[in-house]
């Protein structure tokens, strides 16, 4: 699901950067996210979290808490997302400022409604989110979600220089 995503960080790294199985598990693990969020599995979108996560919502709700995000995210999928899946992100990057800390960050991400195999402008997002390894295994533990809005007078752009360290 996110072969296109892998070949370009190999692309870049060349092979050479000890952090890729890391980088790979980030991927893997937002790629979780979004077939949780296809199949409509509140529960399973928040497995990707720790139990003390921080969620802010496209909307600027805040959620704590794996299980709280959890009920949320369910409540959702049975309404308004109803159907709903998530596009693969044109720009990811991610970087490592501490060892076992991780800043990921997906541009130009659509919600796709259930009627609809394109995109709406309205629904461009760009996600931040924060993974802590624990154990070996990664877990995002905070998520920032905001609407990307034209600037006036300007083109919309979802791209960016992709900073990978």
């Amino acid at each position: 699901m996110h072969n296109t995503e892998l070949e370009e960080i190999n692309a870049k790294l060349d092979g050479v950067d000890p952090s890729l199985p890391d980088r790979e598990a980030l991927i893997d693990l937002a790629g979780k996210q979004a077939d949780a969020w296809e199949a409509g599995d509140g529960h399973a979108f928040a497995a990707t979290f720790t139990e003390d996560a921080d969620f802010v919502s496209v909307i600027g709700e805040f959620i704590q808490g794996r299980t709280y995000l959890g009920q949320v995210m369910q409540q959702g999928f049975d309404g308004f997302m109803k159907g709903t899946r998530l596009s693969e992100p044109e720009v990811t990057t991610i970087r490592f400022p501490a060892p076992d800390v991780a800043v990921m960050v997906t541009s130009g991400v659509w919600v796709i409604r259930p009627d609809a195999d394109e995109e709406r402008p309205e629904n461009l997002s760009i996600q931040t989110r924060t993974a802590v390894r624990e154990n070996d295994t990664w877990l995002f533990t905070s998520f920032q979600n905001t609407r990307i809005l034209p600037n006036p007078g300007a083109a919309p752009s979802t791209s960016s220089v992709s900073a990978t360290d």
